[in-house]
């Protein structure tokens, strides 16, 4: 690709490398510039603009663009990515569902050194995706890059990207309490470890509530327990939902720590 300035009769079919603003108004860089956009720079005064005209086997930055994004997502339907229209240069890619960004960084890291001209940003590996969010983007930095340096990169993908869906459907949350000072028996007030949930396990309902809305999964139920292991064996048998979320309000220290120890009292392993 040539790149550089040159006087307006020479500009004709080249791509207008940077935005210029000629009588209050503004041709936007990657114009194609036409015999009519060079006759309002030559009205405006501009005798010389920079442009960038595509050699023999360069392909546009918005077909290179897209080329590289359907190689990374080879099929929408079961990677969960859905490839957003070429712009400039550069190609979004939005989850379809909720789940996990799922990918090789040593791919992803492989496909960035292709070529400077070639670059692909994304979400930490693993990172937790909803509907419509960007996971994603496809930058080609030039107007155009030659095809074999394309055909690297698009090899390179190899399908790289993918949402893992979340599998399961509901969960249920288990609270532990400890025994505290409080209120003395009948004086009608509540003591931490009585039972009701307090200021603390009401966020924590909220926010467990909210993670899991986020990834299409719901709270199937609460419970609160005391802080002991057979009380909290027996809540993780019998709590509904697909999946047990414990959190305690005193924090694990050891693999024979209550948590721990219910665990496995209830059939499971640490």
């Amino acid at each position: 690709m040539d790149f550089g300035t040159v006087p307006l009769d020479q500009a004709e079919g080249a791509v207008l490398a940077h935005s210029v603003n000629h009588a209050g108004r503004r041709m936007a860089k990657g114009k194609l510039l036409t015999p009519a956009d060079l006759a309002l720079l030559a009205a405006a005064g501009i005798s010389h603009v920079m442009v960038a005209r595509p050699g023999p086997g360069d392909i546009g930055e918005d077909a290179a663009a897209l080329r590289l994004a359907r190689a990374l997502v080879a099929d929408p339907a079961t990677a969960g990515l859905a490839i957003a229209p070429a712009h400039g240069g550069r190609v979004n890619l939005k989850a379809q569902w909720p789940g996990l960004l799922d990918y090789d960084p040593a791919a992803i890291l492989a496909l960035n050194r292709v070529d400077p001209a070639i670059t692909l940003a994304v979400l930490a590996p693993l990172a937790r995706v909803g509907p419509g969010m960007l996971a994603g983007t496809v930058k080609i930095i030039p107007y155009a890059l030659p095809e074999a340096d394309l055909a690297r990169a698009c090899a390179r993908a190899g399908a790289a990207l993918r949402i893992r869906p979340v599998r399961l459907g509901s969960a249920g949350l288990i609270l532990t309490e400890t025994p505290g000072e409080g209120p003395a028996p009948g004086s009608g007030q509540a003591r931490p470890g009585d039972g009701a949930p307090g200021k603390l396990a009401a966020k924590a309902r909220a926010a467990v509530a909210g993670r899991l809305a986020a990834l299409g999964m719901t709270l199937a139920g609460v419970v609160t327990v005391p802080h002991e292991a057979a009380a909290l064996a027996e809540a993780i048998t019998r709590i509904p939902g697909e999946m047990v979320l414990i959190l305690t309000e005193a924090a694990t220290s050891d693999l024979r720590d209550t948590a721990p120890e219910a665990l496995r009292r209830a059939g499971g392993r640490v």
